[in-house]
């Protein structure tokens, strides 16, 4: 609006008229409440909603989960140890080439990272011990 004292009204729509537009459609109280589309994405993000705009089902309770890791059948050892060497057979190993290259580099920046920390502990002790006896 604008101030009694004859200013310049304050909004960009004062003195216009401007009336705020109603939402196109309204929630009745049977229906859903409306939900904007950022909204709608977020909560479809943290699992609250589905794709379609249906409320995803409740998540299980602790009690639950525990309930049912308890009626799942334990596998034993012997098949434990077998998926797992199956498992590693499928892991893309390094070559021996690989695995010297790399070994190199880390001992180069470990050399490097050494040599820059002895430096700047050595320089600010020194000027530390060069303050304190001035």
């Amino acid at each position: 609006g604008s101030s009694s004292t004859g200013r310049a009204p304050v909004s960009k729509t004062g003195g216009w008229g401007f009336k705020s537009l109603l939402p196109c459609s309204t929630a009745t109280q049977n229906s859903e409440p409306y939900v904007n589309r950022e909204s709608k994405r977020m909560m479809q993000r943290q699992g609250q909603m589905g794709p379609d705009g249906t409320p995803a089902p409740r998540r299980e309770n602790a009690q639950q989960v525990a309930q049912r890791r308890q009626r799942k059948e334990r596998t034993s050892i012997r098949q434990y140890f077998h998926e797992v060497r199956e498992e590693m057979r499928q892991v893309a190993w390094p070559t021996r080439v690989e695995v010297g290259n790399y070994t190199s580099i880390v001992g180069t920046v470990l050399l490097i990272m050494i040599g820059l920390i002895f430096g700047l502990n050595y320089s600010f002790s020194k000027a530390v011990l060069w303050l304190f006896q001035r």
